[in-house]
């Protein structure tokens, strides 16, 4: 489905930014923005609903990076609270080398 519907646009808009702007500081919020912007913005958006009946996905544990860089790969994965895909990333690289 296409919508171009300011009102359906605007409430997935707003929970968009919600959801990514959930952990900043200063959460932004649609409504900072003046409301001309807003319905601006609006009529230049076109919504595309999608109806997902299969999914193939493969894991991407940094394979492709240089083993000097795996340590900090693993420390941001730890810092940005993913302690589990930093084990996996841990494991994989331990087979690769053996």
């Amino acid at each position: 489905m296409i919508y171009e519907d300011p009102v359906w646009l605007g409430n997935h808009i707003r929970a968009l930014t919600a959801v990514n702007e959930a952990e900043s500081e200063h959460p932004w919020n649609v409504e900072d923005a003046p409301k001309k912007f807003i319905t601006a913005q609006l009529r230049a958006i076109v919504g595309i609903e999608l109806i997902i009946t299969r999914v193939d996905a493969k894991k991407k544990l940094s394979q492709n990076r240089a083993e000097a860089d795996i340590p900090g790969v693993i420390a941001g994965l730890k810092g940005c609270g993913h302690a589990h895909m930093a084990t996996q990333i841990g494991q994989s690289r331990a087979r690769i080398t053996k």
